[in-house]
């Protein structure tokens, strides 16, 4: 076998040792070539690229050391809507359903959160069918860019909690905390904004524990908003006594509008200890609103288009020692709706408490 293989070298030309050092650099080749990486595999490997890429101060801000998070978190969703007429007697009725409250654990991974949570409030309350609601709320936390999603719908177990301008011989009536089952709710829409100094000035660690601001800074901020509204209105479920003196501005059946905003603010975080962070977010808008009003009076028939003020706020606050981490936030969302004969306020949001732990070095 040696005589054929020496025998077939030098059929080729080429010297017996320099065809032996060919061979063994192919075979040295061959054994420490890596493998090929699938797509999944490369995805994952971009994704975690781009979730731990930080170009920051970090004199300003520590990143995270870990690269995995466990987070159990309490959340506590709220909604107020209040109905005025326009004129020197005005009228106003506000009305709010019950908080409902949510009880959820959380697995982090480079920054990306999946988890269950569980509706402690239906676990334990007599509501079914109709009654329930629905709610999502996405809140994406990125050191330049940031985004809010929502998806409501209301259930019926409103109350009234005030009812002003409505007499009975020049004595107030008194509706507060009466059941109201005349409103249905359905809401969706999203937000991105852009945080200007996000060299010094981090999000991410007042609302979403990923880093930790070591001092204090406040910067500009600036996004985008669109949304759709459905509010449907049943006064004729409203108690006799109000439905005989309401003026007939806020006998309306439905109201539907699209929500175009142009939003502009400043956030502040405030390090007041070490490791600790206060935060607040304060962000108006100029909102241009395309809406259309169902009504059995001949008051509203026609589609309006008119500008108002909408309205975000944010604020919270964190322990964080990039190894445990704890505090409370909040998220609000302000939608005004102002039409010649009445306006409508409405106001929504989520409140959480957390706790949680990070592990896994990087």
């Amino acid at each position: 076998m040696r005589k054929l293989i020496a025998i077939l070298l030098l059929a080729t030309g080429m010297p017996l040792a320099a065809q032996s050092q060919t061979l063994a650099e192919d075979t040295t080749a061959t054994l420490t070539t890596k493998p090929k990486k699938n797509l999944f595999v490369k995805a994952r490997d971009a994704l975690i690229k781009y979730l731990d890429y930080y170009d920051f101060d970090t004199a300003y801000i520590r990143p995270t050391q870990y690269k995995y998070t466990i987070m159990m978190q309490h959340s506590a969703s709220f909604e107020h809507y209040a109905i005025k007429s326009v004129g020197e007697k005005a009228q106003k009725l506000s009305v709010s359903p019950n908080q409902s409250y949510k009880l959820g654990v959380y697995f982090g991974w480079h920054s990306l959160f999946l988890g269950l949570s569980v509706n402690t409030t239906d676990l334990f309350s007599k509501r079914h069918g109709s009654n329930k609601k629905t709610e999502y709320y996405f809140n994406l936390y990125g050191y330049k860019l940031g985004g809010d999603l929502f998806y409501k719908t209301s259930g019926n177990n409103f109350k009234i909690r005030d009812a002003e301008g409505f007499f009975d011989n020049d004595k107030q009536y008194n509706f507060r905390n009466r059941d109201f089952n005349g409103i249905r709710v359905k809401k969706f829409g999203f937000n991105v904004y852009y945080v200007f100094n996000n060299n010094h000035f981090s999000y991410p660690a007042a609302y979403s524990q990923t880093t930790v601001q070591k001092i204090s800074r406040g910067t500009l901020v600036a996004g985008l908003s669109w949304s759709r509204h459905n509010f449907e209105f049943d006064y004729r479920q409203l108690p006799t006594e109000i439905q005989d003196h309401m003026y007939d501005e806020l006998k309306f059946d439905q109201i539907r509008y699209t929500d175009f905003n142009v939003n502009f603010g400043y956030a502040f975080n405030w390090v007041f200890a070490d490791n600790w962070l206060a935060a607040v977010a304060l962000t108006p808008a100029i909102a241009y609103k395309i809406s259309h009003i169902k009504a059995e009076n001949s008051l509203y028939n026609e589609d309006y288009h008119n500008f108002n003020f909408d309205f975000i706020t944010r604020a919270g606050i964190v322990y964080n020692n990039n190894k445990f981490f704890a505090g409370a936030s909040a998220v609000g969302h302000v939608y005004q709706y102002y039409q010649k004969n009445f306006s409508l306020i409405d106001n929504f949001g989520v409140v959480n408490f957390y706790v949680g732990f990070n592990f896994g070095p990087r």
